[in-house]
């Protein structure tokens, strides 16, 4: 059966001590909430300040996996980092003992993704191999090639995130969520971004998408609903 309970992702998007409307809406939220994702781009610091922060959110939120995420500009972010400077900050977050999944971009050179895949699977962390085209949405062979490529690198979660122009490319997303989970038996996410991909982010899981992510105070990616909201359109599926 190919139809999952996706797993709420929230983005949280200010430093901790800035962020008490972020933190009280987890709270009020916490019962449906799976992941954090923390996304180190939108936030101003240094690596002491992630680790700092993160230790905040496991103190307050012990039963929620939180996941790092620092997103480069070419992938639809405001990290300015180049390859070296995002390895290096990969690691010393894998190095923190701290984070239960890192995402990393598909993009990174492979001798630099090789040592961070060891290194995490090494350190138990989970890996999220991700790429966005913020764009346009590539034919669903290409998107099915991406996912064989993240899937073949030993991913435990797959996650291609897409800009749609009109409904077929919509459609063409879930229809490669579909045909991949048809093949495999992976955490594969799927997200056309924008208005027009609103869909996916309500009913990916009747496709076989894994994950969902949605906002809390700021909106970190165009077409995230807030946390509330989504989880009552979830409903409207019946993935509870």
């Amino acid at each position: 059966m190919n139809n999952v309970k996706p797993k709420i992702v929230v983005t949280f998007t200010k430093a901790f001590n800035e962020n008490q409307k972020e933190i009280d809406e987890i709270n009020a939220n916490e019962a449906f909430i799976d992941i954090i994702e923390y996304r180190a781009d939108l936030i101003e610091g240094d690596v002491t300040t992630y680790i700092n922060d993160i230790k905040a959110l496991k103190a307050q939120f012990p039963n929620i996996k939180i996941m790092f995420t620092y997103r480069t500009q070419g992938e639809g972010g405001k990290g300015n980092n180049d390859t070296k400077p995002y390895f290096d900050l990969c690691m010393k977050m894998i190095d923190s003992k701290l984070i239960d999944i890192l995402d990393i971009e598909l993009m990174i050179y492979a001798d630099l993704m090789d040592q961070l895949l060891k290194h995490s699977r090494e350190n138990g962390v989970e890996i999220l191999l991700s790429h966005h085209d913020v764009l346009f949405t590539p034919r669903i062979k290409d998107m099915m090639a991406i996912y064989d490529k993240m899937r073949k690198l030993g991913a435990d979660y797959c996650k291609l995130a897409v800009m749609p122009l009109d409904g077929r490319d919509v459609v063409n997303l879930l229809s490669a969520v579909y045909e991949t989970k048809q093949k495999c038996d992976l955490n594969i996410v799927g997200i056309a971004m924008g208005e027009l991909g609103k869909i996916t982010r309500l009913a990916g899981g009747v496709f076989g998408s894994y994950l969902t992510y949605a906002h809390l105070g700021t909106q970190a990616a165009p077409g995230q609903l807030h946390v509330t909201d989504l989880k009552t359109h979830l409903e409207l599926f019946n993935i509870k």
